[in-house]
């Protein structure tokens, strides 16, 4: 009988033990930072894709660091037989990110399909982050590392039509006062307003 109850007591501790480990492996996972790394055309530039390094997670990431699997290219221009760019040499790829806080990204505008399939010698490559964070339930800061594989390949023949709906607004509004102010200046149509009242009871213009 005692030995029953010892070992239902032990079946308790052990059940209630590792469902707490599990909720708290689940709040941390929620609470950790996570740096990614892509790549996503510029709907404001028609033709520009952009590298984009983003911290999807809900803390900051702290020392952040980067290493490729190739050099990655810098001021990567050109559609068609695009010349080899230089390697990249400044910017967060290369110097990395002190603290990353939470939903933070960092936008780099990084070339055009073939000036980048050029400098990357290839359809892809990969990058991995390394950072750390510090958890609020532990002593010392966690390291992390995330792999991000950049693919060129699949921007080739998308869409480049120009989306910048602000800047093609703004363009028709400067035509159409630069059109308006043609018009005030020939003397022939200048623009004025008549009173139709008075210029009815105007002796001057009555036969």
């Amino acid at each position: 009988m005692e030995l029953s109850a010892f070992i239902v007591s032990l079946v308790a501790v052990i059940v209630a033990t590792t469902s707490t480990l599990i909720s708290y492996l689940l709040f941390r996972d929620a609470k950790d930072p996570h740096v990614v790394v892509y790549a996503d055309p510029d709907l404001k530039r028609p033709s520009v894709i952009n590298l984009i390094i983003e911290n999807t997670g809900r803390s900051a990431a702290w020392d952040v660091t980067f290493q490729s699997t190739k050099p990655v290219p810098q001021e990567a221009f050109g559609i068609e037989r695009a010349p080899k760019p230089a390697q990249m040499n400044r910017g967060p790829i290369v110097n990395g990110i002190p603290c990353f806080g939470p939903g933070s990204k960092r936008v780099i505008t990084w070339g055009q399909f073939d000036g980048i399939r050029q400098g990357i010698d290839g359809d892809y490559l990969d990058i991995t982050a390394t950072y750390r964070s510090q958890p609020s339930l532990a002593f010392w800061k966690r390291t992390y590392q995330t792999v991000s594989r950049i693919d060129i390949q699949s921007f080739e023949n998308f869409d480049v039509s120009d989306r910048n709906w602000d800047k093609q607004i703004a363009e028709h509004l400067k035509v159409m006062v630069s059109e308006v102010k043609k018009l005030r200046s020939l003397s022939d149509n200048a623009l004025r307003v008549v009173n139709v009242k008075q210029s009815e009871n105007d002796p001057g213009n009555q036969a």
